[in-house]
């Protein structure tokens, strides 16, 4: 049965000489491979160009059960993002959040809020005039896909001065007897994730090295709740550039 289908890009890879296979997100059906043509023609290069990581397409495809590869035909851009294209910083930032979802999106089951968030986050970035937010923005979409992870941390039992449990998710008035805990500095900087939003996120002027700190302290909760993440191929690239 062919069905129209909208969805986020993640990541391809080579599967032969000829094709290529998509990973993605998709609205309807969850997460999703794809099978496309691949080669050096005019319409080979248009259809990668709609494929970079994290872009927003949509396209029809011939939904069988117990397919595991699908087709892809009808290509087009579900948004225009010229910045994801031409900003290389902005490039950088998609590239591995899109390395981020494809280890963390593995489940099947569609999720409308999910995708209204993903679809939204992508519009925003590349939207961004603003170098602070764009510097921002891994910290605020990776702190807000915890809540759809199911990972997201107990805000409401900060108070000042109290310890982060990574273990238990939660603030404590004490370090954690077994497991990690972040101390009442490090723990004031979890507190803080928890208001920052696309918008405010501008205002968040952090020291150098700070913001990187964050990002790893983020990805270690996610390896710690969810998936591993420690071995992310453009993580250090991405943490330079936030530095």
């Amino acid at each position: 049965m062919y069905q129209q289908l909208r969805c986020v890009a993640l990541r391809t890879i080579k599967y032969d000489d000829r094709r290529s296979i998509v990973s993605a997100w998709s609205e309807q059906l969850g997460r999703v491979s794809f099978i496309v043509p691949d080669g050096a023609s005019r319409e080979a290069r248009r259809r990668r160009a709609l494929l970079m990581p994290l872009s927003l397409f949509e396209g029809v495809s011939d939904v069988r059960s117990g397919r595991d590869l699908l087709s892809l035909r009808d290509l087009r851009p579900a948004f225009v993002l010229p910045e994801l294209s031409c900003d290389p910083v902005k490039a950088m930032v998609a590239m591995f959040l899109a390395e981020v979802l494809e280890r963390v999106l593995r489940e099947a089951q569609p999720d409308r809020l999910l995708t209204a968030f993903l679809f939204e986050s992508v519009v925003r970035l590349d939207s961004m005039c603003d170098r602070t937010a764009v510097a921002n923005f891994a910290l605020v979409f990776l702190y807000r896909l915890g809540y759809f992870a199911g990972i997201q941390p107990d805000g409401s039992t900060w108070r000042r001065g109290r310890f982060f449990d990574m273990t238990a998710a939660c603030f404590r008035q004490s370090a954690a007897l077994e497991g990690e805990s972040l101390d009442p500095d490090a723990a004031r900087l979890v507190r803080l994730l928890d208001g920052l939003t696309y918008d405010n996120s501008c205002h968040l002027h952090l020291p150098r090295g700070v913001r990187g700190g964050l990002l790893d302290g983020i990805l270690r909760y996610y390896s710690l709740h969810h998936t591993p993440l420690g071995d992310l191929r453009s993580l250090e690239v991405v943490r330079d550039m936030m530095s």
